[in-house]
Protein backbone atom coordinates (compact mmCIF):
# COMPACT_ATOMS: atom_id res chain seq x y z
CA UNK A 1 0.00 0.00 0.00
CA UNK A 2 1.43 3.39 -1.01
CA UNK A 3 0.97 6.62 0.81
CA UNK A 4 -1.01 8.30 -2.00
CA UNK A 5 -3.80 5.67 -1.83
CA UNK A 6 -4.80 6.57 1.71
CA UNK A 7 -6.79 9.77 0.94
CA UNK A 8 -8.90 7.88 -1.57
CA UNK A 9 -9.62 5.14 0.91
CA UNK A 10 -10.63 7.70 3.49
CA UNK A 11 -12.96 9.37 1.06
CA UNK A 12 -14.53 6.06 0.11
CA UNK A 13 -15.10 5.25 3.77
CA UNK A 14 -16.67 8.64 4.34
CA UNK A 15 -19.03 8.16 1.41
CA UNK A 16 -20.31 4.83 2.64
CA UNK A 17 -24.00 4.74 3.40
CA UNK A 18 -24.76 4.65 7.13
CA UNK A 19 -25.62 1.33 8.66
CA UNK A 20 -29.37 0.60 8.50
CA UNK A 21 -29.39 -0.49 12.13
CA UNK A 22 -28.14 2.95 13.14
CA UNK A 23 -31.00 4.62 11.32
CA UNK A 24 -33.48 2.94 13.63
CA UNK A 25 -31.58 4.02 16.74
CA UNK A 26 -30.69 7.58 15.91
CA UNK A 27 -32.26 10.68 14.53
CA UNK A 28 -32.96 9.00 11.17
CA UNK A 29 -35.79 6.89 12.59
CA UNK A 30 -38.83 6.88 10.32
CA UNK A 31 -42.06 8.27 11.68
CA UNK A 32 -45.09 5.97 11.60
CA UNK A 33 -47.67 6.80 8.91
CA UNK A 34 -50.36 9.22 10.00
CA UNK A 35 -53.76 7.70 10.68
CA UNK A 36 -56.13 9.67 8.46
CA UNK A 37 -59.27 7.89 9.68
CA UNK A 38 -59.59 9.39 13.16
CA UNK A 39 -61.60 12.27 14.53
CA UNK A 40 -59.07 14.68 16.02
CA UNK A 41 -61.30 16.79 18.25
CA UNK A 42 -64.85 16.02 19.31
CA UNK A 43 -67.04 19.13 18.95
CA UNK A 44 -68.42 20.22 22.31
CA UNK A 45 -69.94 23.64 21.79
CA UNK A 46 -72.95 24.32 19.60
CA UNK A 47 -70.89 26.39 17.17
CA UNK A 48 -68.34 23.59 16.80
CA UNK A 49 -71.07 21.01 16.21
CA UNK A 50 -72.57 23.27 13.54
CA UNK A 51 -69.19 23.47 11.82
CA UNK A 52 -68.80 19.68 11.83
CA UNK A 53 -72.35 19.23 10.50
CA UNK A 54 -71.58 21.67 7.68
CA UNK A 55 -68.42 19.74 6.82
CA UNK A 56 -70.26 16.41 6.79
CA UNK A 57 -73.10 17.81 4.68
CA UNK A 58 -70.59 19.21 2.20
CA UNK A 59 -68.78 15.85 2.13
CA UNK A 60 -72.05 14.09 1.25
CA UNK A 61 -72.56 16.49 -1.66
CA UNK A 62 -69.01 16.00 -2.94
CA UNK A 63 -69.30 12.21 -2.65
CA UNK A 64 -72.61 12.22 -4.51
CA UNK A 65 -71.32 14.37 -7.35
CA UNK A 66 -67.67 13.32 -7.71
CA UNK A 67 -67.12 10.11 -5.72
CA UNK A 68 -64.57 9.18 -3.10
CA UNK A 69 -61.55 9.22 -5.41
CA UNK A 70 -62.03 12.87 -6.41
CA UNK A 71 -63.17 14.04 -2.99
CA UNK A 72 -60.50 16.06 -1.19
CA UNK A 73 -60.44 18.05 2.02
CA UNK A 74 -60.01 21.24 -0.04
CA UNK A 75 -63.12 20.53 -2.11
CA UNK A 76 -65.09 19.64 0.99
CA UNK A 77 -63.93 22.83 2.72
CA UNK A 78 -64.86 24.94 -0.32
CA UNK A 79 -68.32 23.36 -0.47
CA UNK A 80 -68.83 23.89 3.28
CA UNK A 81 -67.63 27.49 3.05
CA UNK A 82 -64.94 27.05 5.68
CA UNK A 83 -61.15 27.18 5.76
CA UNK A 84 -59.43 23.83 5.20
CA UNK A 85 -57.59 24.38 8.48
CA UNK A 86 -60.93 24.07 10.27
CA UNK A 87 -61.53 20.73 8.53
CA UNK A 88 -58.17 19.46 9.77
CA UNK A 89 -58.95 20.69 13.26
CA UNK A 90 -61.65 18.06 13.55
CA UNK A 91 -60.67 15.41 10.98
CA UNK A 92 -57.27 13.87 10.22
CA UNK A 93 -58.17 13.46 6.55
CA UNK A 94 -60.98 12.75 4.13
CA UNK A 95 -61.02 9.14 5.36
CA UNK A 96 -62.04 10.39 8.79
CA UNK A 97 -64.79 12.52 7.26
CA UNK A 98 -66.20 9.62 5.26
CA UNK A 99 -65.83 7.41 8.32
CA UNK A 100 -68.00 9.83 10.28
CA UNK A 101 -70.57 9.60 7.47
CA UNK A 102 -70.47 5.80 7.75
CA UNK A 103 -71.22 6.07 11.46
CA UNK A 104 -74.09 8.48 10.85
CA UNK A 105 -75.51 6.31 8.06
CA UNK A 106 -75.40 3.28 10.36
CA UNK A 107 -77.48 5.09 12.95
CA UNK A 108 -79.90 6.30 10.28
CA UNK A 109 -80.35 2.76 8.97
CA UNK A 110 -80.88 1.31 12.44
CA UNK A 111 -83.47 3.96 13.31
CA UNK A 112 -85.28 3.30 10.02
CA UNK A 113 -85.47 -0.46 10.62
CA UNK A 114 -86.60 0.01 14.21
CA UNK A 115 -89.31 2.49 13.21
CA UNK A 116 -90.55 0.21 10.43
CA UNK A 117 -90.92 -2.78 12.76
CA UNK A 118 -92.39 -0.72 15.61
CA UNK A 119 -94.97 1.04 13.47
CA UNK A 120 -96.07 -2.27 11.92
CA UNK A 121 -96.02 -4.36 15.08
CA UNK A 122 -99.68 -5.34 14.66
CA UNK A 123 -99.79 -5.34 10.86
CA UNK A 124 -99.86 -8.52 8.78
CA UNK A 125 -96.52 -10.28 8.53
CA UNK A 126 -95.99 -9.46 4.86
CA UNK A 127 -96.80 -5.77 5.49
CA UNK A 128 -94.32 -5.51 8.34
CA UNK A 129 -91.63 -7.28 6.33
CA UNK A 130 -92.19 -4.99 3.39
CA UNK A 131 -91.81 -1.92 5.60
CA UNK A 132 -88.53 -3.29 6.97
CA UNK A 133 -87.13 -4.21 3.54
CA UNK A 134 -88.15 -0.84 2.13
CA UNK A 135 -86.33 0.87 5.01
CA UNK A 136 -83.17 -1.05 4.08
CA UNK A 137 -83.40 -0.36 0.35
CA UNK A 138 -84.72 3.21 0.44
CA UNK A 139 -83.19 4.57 3.63
CA UNK A 140 -84.64 8.00 4.22
CA UNK A 141 -82.08 10.80 4.17
CA UNK A 142 -79.38 8.66 2.52
CA UNK A 143 -78.83 9.28 -1.19
CA UNK A 144 -78.15 6.05 -3.14
CA UNK A 145 -74.92 7.43 -4.62
CA UNK A 146 -73.64 8.41 -1.18
CA UNK A 147 -74.76 5.06 0.23
CA UNK A 148 -72.76 3.27 -2.45
CA UNK A 149 -69.61 5.28 -1.75
CA UNK A 150 -69.88 4.59 1.97
CA UNK A 151 -70.37 0.85 1.51
CA UNK A 152 -67.50 0.57 -0.96
CA UNK A 153 -65.04 2.45 1.28
CA UNK A 154 -65.80 0.96 4.68
CA UNK A 155 -62.39 -0.70 4.89
CA UNK A 156 -60.46 2.42 3.81
CA UNK A 157 -62.15 4.37 6.60
CA UNK A 158 -61.60 1.51 9.08
CA UNK A 159 -65.27 1.39 9.96
CA UNK A 160 -65.83 -2.35 9.47
CA UNK A 161 -66.66 -2.68 13.18
CA UNK A 162 -69.36 -0.04 12.79
CA UNK A 163 -71.01 -2.13 10.07
CA UNK A 164 -70.68 -5.27 12.19
CA UNK A 165 -72.32 -3.54 15.17
CA UNK A 166 -75.16 -2.34 12.94
CA UNK A 167 -75.68 -5.89 11.65
CA UNK A 168 -75.82 -7.23 15.21
CA UNK A 169 -78.24 -4.56 16.43
CA UNK A 170 -80.53 -4.79 13.41
CA UNK A 171 -80.39 -8.59 13.60
CA UNK A 172 -81.50 -8.44 17.21
CA UNK A 173 -84.49 -6.31 16.17
CA UNK A 174 -85.36 -8.78 13.42
CA UNK A 175 -85.06 -11.80 15.73
CA UNK A 176 -87.21 -10.13 18.39
CA UNK A 177 -89.80 -9.29 15.75
CA UNK A 178 -89.94 -12.89 14.54
CA UNK A 179 -90.14 -14.18 18.12
CA UNK A 180 -93.23 -12.05 18.71
CA UNK A 181 -94.71 -13.40 15.45
CA UNK A 182 -93.91 -17.05 16.18
CA UNK A 183 -97.60 -18.01 15.84
CA UNK A 184 -97.54 -16.72 12.24
CA UNK A 185 -94.42 -18.66 11.24
CA UNK A 186 -93.99 -22.20 10.07
CA UNK A 187 -91.91 -24.59 12.21
CA UNK A 188 -88.20 -24.24 11.42
CA UNK A 189 -85.73 -26.91 12.52
CA UNK A 190 -82.67 -24.63 12.74
CA UNK A 191 -84.04 -21.17 13.41
CA UNK A 192 -80.64 -19.64 14.21
CA UNK A 193 -79.19 -20.69 10.84
CA UNK A 194 -82.26 -19.47 8.94
CA UNK A 195 -82.15 -16.09 10.68
CA UNK A 196 -78.43 -15.79 9.90
CA UNK A 197 -78.98 -16.52 6.21
CA UNK A 198 -81.95 -14.16 5.96
CA UNK A 199 -80.14 -11.27 7.65
CA UNK A 200 -77.10 -11.49 5.38
CA UNK A 201 -79.18 -12.14 2.26
CA UNK A 202 -81.36 -9.12 2.99
CA UNK A 203 -78.34 -6.92 3.60
CA UNK A 204 -76.65 -7.91 0.33
CA UNK A 205 -79.86 -7.70 -1.69
CA UNK A 206 -80.76 -4.33 -0.15
CA UNK A 207 -77.39 -2.88 -1.16
CA UNK A 208 -77.76 -4.27 -4.68
CA UNK A 209 -81.28 -2.88 -4.95
CA UNK A 210 -80.24 0.52 -3.61
CA UNK A 211 -77.45 1.29 -6.06
CA UNK A 212 -76.55 -1.67 -8.30
CA UNK A 213 -79.84 -2.60 -9.92
CA UNK A 214 -80.07 -2.37 -13.73
CA UNK A 215 -81.99 0.34 -15.54
CA UNK A 216 -85.68 -0.41 -15.78
CA UNK A 217 -85.79 -2.45 -12.57
CA UNK A 218 -87.47 -0.33 -9.93
CA UNK A 219 -86.74 -0.60 -6.24
CA UNK A 220 -90.42 -1.40 -5.63
CA UNK A 221 -90.17 -4.55 -7.75
CA UNK A 222 -87.03 -5.63 -5.92
CA UNK A 223 -88.68 -5.00 -2.54
CA UNK A 224 -91.69 -7.10 -3.63
CA UNK A 225 -89.39 -9.93 -4.71
CA UNK A 226 -87.50 -9.83 -1.44
CA UNK A 227 -90.66 -9.88 0.64
CA UNK A 228 -91.96 -12.83 -1.36
CA UNK A 229 -88.67 -14.65 -0.84
CA UNK A 230 -88.70 -14.08 2.93
CA UNK A 231 -92.37 -15.04 3.20
CA UNK A 232 -91.74 -18.31 1.40
CA UNK A 233 -89.07 -19.11 3.98
CA UNK A 234 -91.00 -18.06 7.08
CA UNK A 235 -94.72 -18.28 6.40
CA UNK A 236 -96.71 -21.53 6.51
CA UNK A 237 -97.10 -23.16 3.11
CA UNK A 238 -100.88 -22.84 3.23
CA UNK A 239 -100.71 -19.03 3.46
CA UNK A 240 -100.57 -17.16 0.15
CA UNK A 241 -97.76 -14.69 -0.29
CA UNK A 242 -99.58 -11.46 -1.02
CA UNK A 243 -97.33 -8.67 -2.22
CA UNK A 244 -98.18 -5.67 -4.33
CA UNK A 245 -96.95 -7.45 -7.46
CA UNK A 246 -98.96 -10.61 -6.79
CA UNK A 247 -102.09 -8.58 -6.08
CA UNK A 248 -101.71 -6.61 -9.31
CA UNK A 249 -101.14 -9.83 -11.25
CA UNK A 250 -104.31 -11.28 -9.75
CA UNK A 251 -106.31 -8.20 -10.68
CA UNK A 252 -104.94 -8.35 -14.22
CA UNK A 253 -105.85 -12.06 -14.53
CA UNK A 254 -109.38 -11.33 -13.39
CA UNK A 255 -109.65 -8.48 -15.88
CA UNK A 256 -108.47 -10.65 -18.77
CA UNK A 257 -110.76 -13.45 -17.68
CA UNK A 258 -113.76 -11.11 -17.74
CA UNK A 259 -113.09 -10.04 -21.33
Amino acid sequence: MTWFSLPGMVRRRQLRRPDASRLTRGTFRRMPPRDRTKLRVAPRQERARASVDAILTAAEQVLREEGFARATTNRIADRAGVNVALVYRYFAGKEAIVGALVERAAETTYDAVRSALTENASAPLSTALRAMVDALVNTRGLHPAVHRELVEHVDITRRRQVVHDLRVRAGALFSAFLAERSADLRPIADREAVHFVLEHALEAAAHAAAFYRPDGLTSERVVDALVELVMRVLAPVRDPVMTRASIEKGVERERVRGL
